[in-house]
């Protein structure tokens, strides 16, 4: 399956994260908007209504996948901590994965650090371009991971 179009977020009812396809529904009066995903694996041609399959979740915790995998096999999310190496030697620790609007790529950004290093020059296989990534955590689970 393409994973490039899934997002995650945080469940408002327990907090778990789940993955798979985000809409969001904004009341009629336009004062508050529900935000859902729709779990993967979820059996769409059996006719269930939308409302018994989408799980609301804190908008504030939404991810987009970068599509890419680190070095166990792991996808990279948006809002990921990561530590990786350069292939040449030079090594980086707690970097946040973020969505760089003005250049439409995903970047990995070293805490206090206004440098960034772009993400998506890797191909599926990380370890080809020269970096070699590892998912250590994400800032909602593990913001002290991105502690100086």
């Amino acid at each position: 399956m393409e994973n490039r179009h899934l997002c995650r977020g945080k469940r408002t009812d327990n907090g778990e994260w789940v993955e798979g396809f985000y809409f969001c529904m904004t009341h009629p009066n336009g004062r508050h908007t529900h935000h859902f995903i729709i779990p993967l694996g979820t059996d769409l041609s059996l006719g269930t209504p939308i409302e018994k399959i989408q799980v609301e979740v804190d908008p504030s915790t939404i991810c987009q996948c970068t599509r890419l995998r680190d070095k166990n096999g792991k996808l990279i999310w948006e809002n990921d901590i990561v530590n990786g190496s350069i292939k040449r030697g030079a090594a980086f620790y707690g970097c946040l994965v973020l969505w760089n609007e003005c250049k439409a790529r995903f970047d990995v950004r070293a805490f206090g650090c206004n440098f960034p290093m772009t993400l998506d020059e890797c191909t599926d296989d990380i370890s080809m371009s020269g970096f070699d990534y590892e998912v250590v955590g994400n800032k909602f689970d593990n913001p002290e991971l991105l502690e100086v």
